[in-house]
């Protein structure tokens, strides 16, 4: 099966105003999600494909992603080419 938000499988939602519909659009152009947004002002709203894109695929809410991490035998990120053991960690 095709993943959500792509061309084979848009994420397909219903809202019942044109600005709403506006900024789902924003939000998937965005994310780089292709979506299809119908605008129906006598139907309720549904976004369960955009609740599920954003919670990703373990569904839970995606946490922003801090720095990696630097082992102590890889190379040091300040660019001195020594190990970062021997450079910057021992500072």
């Amino acid at each position: 099966m095709a993943k959500l938000g792509s061309d084979k499988r848009p994420a397909v939602v219903r809202v019942q105003t044109m600005p709403k519909g506006e900024q789902i659009v924003a939000l998937c152009e965005q994310h780089r999600w292709k979506v299809i947004v119908g605008i129906e002002p006598d139907q309720p709203e549904d976004l369960s494909d955009i609740d599920l894109l954003l919670r990703g695929p373990s569904g839970e809410p995606q946490a922003p992603r801090g720095a990696p991490r630097i082992g102590r035998n890889d190379y040091c990120p300040c660019g001195s080419g020594k190990k970062f053991k021997n450079c910057c960690a021992t500072s």
